[in-house]
């Protein structure tokens, strides 16, 4: 479905189009007669009728909103297009432009230098979709963190890989050593999508900042420098429910600059230890 590329002006809105979908972001849905009303009220404009119909209706056309019976209210098609379409630009704007270095260790072992959480993400991401690109591949997916940041710094990203790879008919089992309760909600949305996650006790020899995971037959683990595993950690028991996290805090932490390695290991026989080792504590819980 097309985007329209010139978003509202949410701010100060000066197009007909641009105050009715501002009244529809706060209340919806709406009949045509009360977002009128809604935009003389709010904006103290004497906008007829026939003019906010107009907008609505063009809105309506270009998948931006859409009609509910008589009543009226943003596409929420529309809106996952637009996140979509944000993430694409930041992987290209933010992520491949940034320097990033790859060592091969052998045959089986790759190694990158990440200088961003957020080229983190975007280098995972691709491996995992690589990993799985094998019709041969275990259908199964394991995962160990202290926190689940991934979920937190991209939640839209996120959510379509896991939707996407638990259609194609994968389980995922995700585990969760954190104990705060944005940790608690975030193994709660996992669950929602249809993931396997819970929380448990953390071993003592599973460090801060480290984050493992089996894909197929490809082990990819990470470990935060500890300045870094810290603010994260720091972040996750500052915040008491989801609202309390601050968009300003994760961006700054997704964007600060640092030196992440991470790594690609390509070894069956580890990938299954590990694997069989997760999905047992699955099963004795």
């Amino acid at each position: 479905m097309p985007i329209s590329i010139t978003l509202p002006m949410l701010e100060k809105p000066v197009s007909v189009k641009d105050m009715a979908f501002s009244v529809l972001l706060r209340q919806f849905p709406l009949s045509l007669i009360k977002i009128c009303n809604e935009v003389n009220k709010q904006y103290n404009r004497s906008v007829t009728f026939q003019a906010v119909r107009k907008a609505v209706l063009q809105l309506v056309e270009e998948n931006v909103l859409e009609k509910d019976g008589k009543e009226f209210l943003i596409n929420k098609d529309w809106i996952i297009d637009v996140i979509k379409f944000g993430n694409r630009l930041q992987q290209q704007y933010f992520t491949k432009s940034k320097k990033g270095s790859r060592v091969d260790v052998g045959q089986n072992m790759a190694v990158y230098t990440l200088q961003k959480l957020v080229d983190l993400d975007y280098v995972w991401n691709g491996v995992i979709r690589k990993a799985l690109s094998d019709p041969k591949a275990p259908k199964v997916i394991t995962f160990k963190a202290e926190h689940f940041w991934f979920l937190i710094a991209t939640l839209a990203q996120e959510t379509e890989l896991m939707k996407e790879m638990i259609k194609k008919g994968i389980k995922l089992y995700y585990v969760c050593y954190g104990n705060t309760d944005l940790d608690k909600w975030t193994v709660d949305m996992y669950n929602a999508i249809g993931v396997h996650a819970r929380l448990m006790l953390k071993p003592k020899e599973f460090s801060s900042g480290l984050n493992i995971g089996t894909y197929g037959n490809v082990l990819i683990q990470s470990q935060y420098p500890q300045k870094l595993a810290k603010k994260i950690d720091a972040f996750f028991r500052s915040c008491r429910k989801p609202e309390d996290a601050s968009l300003i805090n994760i961006t700054d932490l997704v964007t600060e600059k640092s030196e992440i390695p991470l790594q690609v290991l390509h070894d069956s026989l580890v990938v299954g230890t590990m694997r069989d080792e997760v999905r047992r504590q699955f099963a004795n819980h």
